[in-house]
């Protein structure tokens, strides 16, 4: 998947999980050689703090995010990691 134009709401939810659209986009922008371009920082303490809670570390969700193609594949993939309990 090609990365964002600008990072989504940190309210905007995926899988009913809010902040994981923007830490989604920001991990994608990082991945493009992007994310200077925003002024972001990718894992900044929010996103470890939601890669916490869910029990994964910021490698392996660069990973996740670097091979699915849209949210949903990756939240089918957080699930097989039972980071998501659906």
């Amino acid at each position: 998947m090609t990365s964002p134009k600008e990072p989504r709401s940190g309210s905007d939810k995926v899988g009913g999980i809010p902040w994981l659209a923007r830490m989604i986009d920001k991990a994608r922008l990082d991945a493009a050689g992007e994310i200077d371009v925003y002024d972001l920082e990718y894992p900044c303490p929010m996103d470890q703090g939601l890669l916490r809670e869910l029990g994964i570390s910021s490698t392996l969700f660069q990973e996740i995010v670097t091979k699915a193609d849209s949210d949903e594949e990756i939240v089918q993939e957080l699930v097989s990691h039972k980071a998501i309990l659906m």
